[in-house]
């Protein structure tokens, strides 16, 4: 085994973890988390409504935000998450999004959508940053947005 599949196997591991920890926290989200979500999406919606039309990229954003939540609450393996990103990204006309910014802001946006929180919070900023500290805190930038 090769240093990149130790990683990549590390990470999968993380992966399964952050999971399970969410699995064991079940449906404990409290109201005032989902009552945050619903009005940073309702002030973002009025925000939309009185200023020009988005653009692509807060299209994408969003869209990666909404998918992240919902990858976050009902699991699945980084392979698949990649994949769907890289769809999302495409049908919006976002090119290399493994490197724009913007993904990487809609991720923590996401996690912030979902309730995430503690060592689970960690563990994703990790992973699907890739250890790549400008993606984590690009990450981490998106979270604190959504809060």
């Amino acid at each position: 085994m090769n240093q990149r599949d130790v990683l990549l196997s590390c990470r999968l591991v993380l992966s399964v973890l952050a999971v399970i920890l969410l699995a064991l926290q079940g449906c404990s989200f409290s109201k005032s988390s989902s009552d945050s979500s619903d009005s940073s999406s309702d002030s973002s919606a009025s925000s939309s409504a009185s200023s020009s039309p988005p653009s692509k990229e807060s299209l994408y954003r969003d869209d990666v935000r909404d998918y992240t939540a919902a990858y976050v609450k009902s699991g699945g393996n980084i392979a698949d998450f990649n994949a769907k990103v890289s769809q999302l990204a495409q049908a919006r006309g976002i090119t290399n999004w493994e490197e724009n910014m913007v993904t990487y802001e809609g991720i923590g946006q996401g996690l912030a959508k979902a309730g995430v929180s503690g060592v689970a919070y960690d563990t994703y900023v990790t992973n699907l940053s890739r250890d790549d500290p400008n993606k984590a805190a690009a990450i981490r930038k998106g979270y604190q947005s959504a809060k």
